[in-house]
C-alpha cells in the first residue's frame, strides 16, 4: 500500500468518495458539480487543505483531507483530519490506519 499526497489525477476518485461518503453516512445526495468545484479548490489552494490517498496496485482505495485551524487555546495551529473514506471492499484492511500513520509521521517531522 502506498500513502501519498493526492494530485490532480486523483480528483475523480476523491469526488467519487465524497459523494459516496455523504450518501453512506448521512443519506445525503450531494450536488456533484459543487463537489467537483470544492475538490478542485482544495487542490488549487494549499491553505484550504490537502488530500492524501491510499493506493493499492495502482488503484486509489481510500482518502482523507487535512485542514488547519488556528487555536487560541493552544496559541498554535491544529491539523484536522476529515472527509475520510475507504472503498467498502478495502475496509478492515488497515487502510485508514496507514493514512493516519502517514499524517502522524508528517506532523512529527514538522
Amino acid at each position: 500500500m502506498i500513502i501519498r499526497q493526492a494530485n490532480q489525477a486523483d480528483a475523480a476518485s476523491i469526488i467519487e468518495f465524497q459523494l459516496a461518503m455523504a450518501l453512506e453516512t448521512e443519506q445525503l445526495v450531494l450536488d456533484e458539480p459543487t463537489v467537483v468545484k470544492g475538490v478542485a479548490a482544495v487542490m488549487a489552494d494549499p491553505s484550504k487543505g490537502a488530500y492524501y490517498v491510499a493506493e493499492v496496485n495502482g488503484q486509489v482505495v481510500g482518502s482523507l483531507m487535512t485542514t488547519f485551524e488556528w487555536s487560541d487555546w493552544r496559541n498554535g495551529t491544529v491539523l484536522w483530519i476529515q472527509s475520510v473514506y475507504v472503498r467498502p471492499e478495502f475496509r478492515k484492511r488497515s487502510v485508514f490506519s496507514a493514512l493516519y500513520k502517514h499524517i502522524r509521521e508528517m506532523v512529527a517531522h514538522n
